[in-house]
């Protein structure tokens, strides 16, 4: 064997240098050429030490390969040192087309062959498809929502939007899909008034995480129909991280009809319980509530104030001649006349059958009892609808410091029949019993 020490010696150098410096990018390279060596034996043995050293360096980047993901790299069967590594792109083989199995949606895979990454993998899985059930369950309750529901980035960018907010708007989720969905539909206040969307308060609730709710929003469907909504906006936060938020909204058309036509019903139920039905001006409860304001008012401030009661003159004859008919449109007829010369801080009212009243803020007595002559004359000035002359009589009382209303009302009222007794179309005030001229 002393032929051996030579070549021996020599790869022994070479090992140690090799040990030292590693295989470098050459790998392993027999340091002997083996078919200079003249002792057939040592010949032979070099000889296949250099194809064990060629399997080294073969196996070695066949593993240089798999450790960057080349899984298609290849190896010759026969090399011994590569065989595991050959179990183990098989191993990886199989895993990367299980892990394209799962990015399709299939949950079912397992992984057994890889010890602990094994069971890592599995947790995974398991992870996904709770994750995939509730998302599933999530989806189906969205679905199902009488409401709309849009999930949106920090900026505003639409991630999701269920069928019921695609039905109200008219925007499909593929169509909108990481557009700022607010700048397509959020475009103006429930007055009218425009506004630019990326100003608005709910854009600013989304970037900040903040919890926003309006219960008059205007959104714009993409036909250009605006619709009010009932609006409530909640942040998205994982962990410590803003997400985005999340926007339920329902359509209250029918709602705000609702309210308007409530509000026209209750306003004309107010009209009715306030107004005379057949002269159109004030009833005697709507005057009742007004002459206590006025009277409060004028005792508060100690300004004057005087109330004129007058009727038509022989009014039940007008219906025992004309008929009721007539008689009502007399009464109209008189509202008419009075109501359009007086001022327009005069109240005047029906004040039961042919009896009218006027609260008359500001005048005193004199100022009442000219006024009340004006009206006299007007009314007596006027060709009513009947074919005969239409006259009326008036009375006049002022307000004094200790007045009730039915004090007040009763001394015009005792005015009034104090004209009546002197002859009718004339002016009574409450301080005496001839204060204007019979015309």
């Amino acid at each position: 064997m002393s032929s051996l020490t030579q070549p021996l010696e020599t790869l022994n150098q070479y090992l140690v240098q090799a040990m030292e410096q590693g295989l470098g990018k050459n790998g392993l390279i027999f340091p002997i050429n083996w078919e200079e060596i003249e002792d057939p034996d040592c010949r032979s043995f070099c000889e296949h030490l250099e194809q064990l050293f060629l399997q080294i360096n073969e196996a070695y980047r066949f593993a240089e390969d798999l450790a960057i993901g080349q899984l298609k790299a290849e190896v010759s069967r026969s090399n011994i040192f590569a065989m595991p590594l050959k179990a183990l792109q098989s191993s990886l083989r199989h895993l990367t087309w299980q892990t394209n199995q799962v990015a399709d949606g299939d949950l079912s895979q397992q992984v057994t062959f890889l010890g602990e990454f094994s069971e890592s993998f599995n947790r995974m899985i398991a992870s996904l498809r709770d994750k995939k059930s509730l998302e599933q369950r999530l989806k189906t309750i969205t679905d199902v929502m009488g409401e709309g529901i849009y999930l949106v980035d920090t900026q505003g960018a639409l991630l999701f939007a269920n069928p019921e907010a695609e039905r109200l708007l008219g925007y499909g989720a593929e169509e909108m899909a990481g557009e700022v969905i607010l700048h397509a539909i959020h475009k103006q206040y429930a007055d009218g008034t425009l506004f630019a969307p990326e100003e608005t308060q709910l854009l600013s609730a989304i970037a900040e995480g903040l919890t926003y709710n309006d219960d008059s929003c205007i959104f714009t469907c993409k036909s250009g129909r605006l619709m009010p909504v009932s609006l409530a906006c909640r942040p998205v936060v994982t962990g410590d991280k803003l997400e985005g938020s999340v926007l339920a909204f329902h359509d209250i058309s029918e709602q705000k009809k609702y309210q308007e036509s409530l509000h026209k019903i209750n306003a004309l139920l107010e009209m009715q319980a306030s107004t005379d039905g057949l002269t159109g001006i004030c009833n005697r409860m709507k005057f009742s509530k007004l002459l206590k304001v006025e009277i409060a008012r004028a005792t508060r401030y100690g300004s004057a104030m005087s109330i004129l009661m007058f009727d038509i003159d022989r009014f039940k004859d007008v219906n025992d001649t004309y008929g009721h008919q007539a008689g009502d449109k007399v009464l109209i007829e008189m509202a008419r006349i009075i109501n359009s010369n007086i001022r327009s801080t005069d109240i005047l009212a029906r004040w039961g059958g042919e009896e009218f009243i006027i609260i008359a803020p500001g005048c005193g007595l004199e100022q009442g009892r000219q006024l009340a002559d004006i009206l006299r004359l007007k009314v007596e000035q006027t060709t009513f609808s009947v074919p005969r002359k239409v006259t009326a009589s008036f009375g006049v009382a002022i307000f004094r410091a200790d007045d009730t209303e039915l004090s007040l009302t009763n001394r015009a009222d005792s005015a009034l029949y104090r004209a009546k007794e002197q002859g009718r179309n004339r002016v009574e005030t409450e301080d005496s019993i001839q204060t204007s001229i019979h015309i």
